[in-house]
């Protein structure tokens, strides 16, 4: 076995490019190229590291700090997020991020250090810098709870805490102020808002939830101060309940009546007055015991027998209890009973929810074209027990009849009549041309097949010219004079000459008549075995 050759190779490939056309010369090249520099930029990209976030969201000081850290340290990174987010290769990503922890970065906020402010503090600080410093490490430490929540990007929280005066009585009460930044695309619901709310006031102390105002990056109002329920958010909780229990009593209005006009023959509309204020009723009452106990009895009874006129007595007419004769003598008899039976004590405690129903209203319009047998007394009454009204509560209903104005269904159903015709053509359409398609595909064939068939039929035959060589001593001499004649050659100088110019005939006739000369050659292969 041969071994490999590079020589030989090179020169093999050296003689095929020569054998090309310029055109194909110039294709080969920059096909070559194009392999070329294809290849080294897949070597580039798989030799590029993939690099992963290591901190996102971070303060402009933050990332410089971290930045020129790694530059230092001779670490490749690559910045996103228009520089708040940083990247190092994705095998470095734990490490790093335990090096630089490790240097207190990234630092954050000076105003969101929580804690750590407090450890800063010199032994000289005056009890004013003691106070600051804790209110800064406190609204830090509410940043740092509010930015865990899912959502939220960023949050700054500030508190207004007076001071304790112990000559006032009527002290200020704290208040606090939280601004957040959501992530694109989120928005915080009622029940986040009230999270932070709560967060804020009980982290704080004497700090009322109602005094907490939350607003987003975009300067809207998530929670008022002074507006018990969330503010804003509440507001909108208390719209969307009120929205609920109308849709929901329309609805099983709507239903019934739809069984009755007909759809689309009635309109409902219903007003619900909800009453969310919290209420709290304490009842107490007295209930004597059944049979009646006696708990205690007390008796006293005073009498007096004695002569002359007594001193004192009632005035009036009658004297009850004293009885005077005709000697002058005075007796009275005094009794006095008192009892304490066994009565039970009844407490009750009643607290009402936030968003009881305190009014509907509902009012129902049919379409008199549809509704003209209907009676509305009757139909008043089957809303009114189906919406669940209580005449007591003061809801009402309303019932009329009026002529709908059909112009605008009439329209949309002949616009969809028109639609569903269009679509029905359109259809028509495309299966006329599928089939038409069909048959020209069809006739096609058929035509190819006949013409496949006609020229499969027998061929003409058709006369080849074949060169024969006659056998003897000296064949080539025999086809150079074949040659000479064939070219009439104008004279012959000398030997060498006339088998230059016959091997140029031999060339000439191989390239314009090839089939003939393998004719010929096959030829003298069968006569010379």
């Amino acid at each position: 076995m041969n071994g490999f050759d590079p020589k030989a190779l090179l020169g093999r490939f050296s003689k095929l490019f020569g054998g090309f056309t310029p055109g194909q010369r110039v294709v080969t090249a920059v096909a070559a190229l194009a392999v070329v520099v294809g290849g080294v930029m897949f070597v580039s990209w798989v030799g590029k590291p993939s690099y992963a976030p290591v901190f996102t969201g971070l303060s402009s000081t933050d990332a410089a700090a971290i930045t020129a850290k790694l530059t230092e340290s001779g670490e490749p990174y690559e910045l996103a997020d228009g520089g708040q987010t940083v990247m190092v290769p994705q095998a470095d990503v734990y490490q790093t991020r335990i090096t630089l922890s490790g240097e207190g970065l990234p630092a954050g906020d000076s105003n969101s250090q929580g804690y750590s402010l407090l450890d800063k503090q010199s032994m000289t600080s005056s009890d004013f810098q003691q106070k600051v410093t804790y209110q800064r490490a406190l609204e830090g430490e509410l940043s740092k709870t509010i930015e865990s929540i899912e959502g939220v990007q960023a949050a700054v929280v500030h508190l207004a805490v007076p001071q304790d005066d112990v000559f006032t009585t009527d002290a200020a009460k704290p208040t606090g102020s939280v601004l957040v930044k959501t992530s694109a695309g989120t928005t915080l619901s009622s029940t986040l808002v009230d999270s932070i709310v709560h967060l804020v006031a009980g982290s704080v102390p004497k700090l009322d939830p109602e005094q907490v105002t939350v607003a987003d990056a975009s300067g809207k109002v998530l929670n008022a101060a002074g507006e018990g329920g969330g503010g804003a958010a509440g507001a909108d909780a208390r719209q969307s309940q009120k929205l609920a229990v109308a849709n929901a009593t329309a609805a099983a209005v709507q239903s019934m009546l739809d069984k009755v006009v007909g759809p689309g023959k009635a309109v409902v509309r219903v007003d619900a007055d909800l009453n969310f204020d919290e209420q709290t009723i304490d009842r107490q009452e007295y209930v004597p015991t059944k049979p009646g106990t006696t708990l205690t009895e007390t008796k006293s009874k005073e009498s007096y027998t004695g002569g002359g006129t007594p001193v004192g007595g009632v005035l009036g007419p009658d004297n009850v209890g004293t009885t005077t004769n005709g000697t002058g003598k005075n007796d009275y008899v005094k009794e006095d009973s008192t009892r304490t039976n066994a009565v039970g004590t009844l407490k009750e405690k009643t607290t009402t929810a936030p968003g009881k129903v305190q009014r509907l209203s509902v009012a129902v319009l049919l379409d008199a074209k549809s509704a003209g047998s209907v009676d509305t007394t009757q139909l008043s009454s089957l809303v009114s027990a189906a919406a669940g009204l209580d005449p007591k509560r003061g809801d009402v209903v309303e019932v009329s009849q009026m002529a709908f104005d059909t112009t605008a269904a009439a329209s949309a159903q002949k616009e969809l009549e028109a639609a569903a015709a269009d679509k029905k053509r359109a259809d028509m359409i495309s299966l006329g041309k599928t089939v038409g398609l069909g048959v020209l595909i069809l006739l096609a064939l058929i035509i190819g097949l006949i013409r496949s068939r006609r020229r499969s039929g027998p061929a003409a035959p058709q006369e080849i010219e074949v060169y024969r060589v006659p056998t003897g001593p000296a064949p080539v001499d025999t086809l150079l004079e074949q040659a000479e004649q064939r070219n009439v050659l104008p004279h012959r100088e000398t030997a060498g000459e006339q088998r230059a110019q016959s091997r140029e005939a031999i060339g000439t006739l191989a390239r314009e008549r090839p089939d003939d000369v393998a004719r010929l050659l096959r030829g003298w292969i069968a006569e010379g075995s």
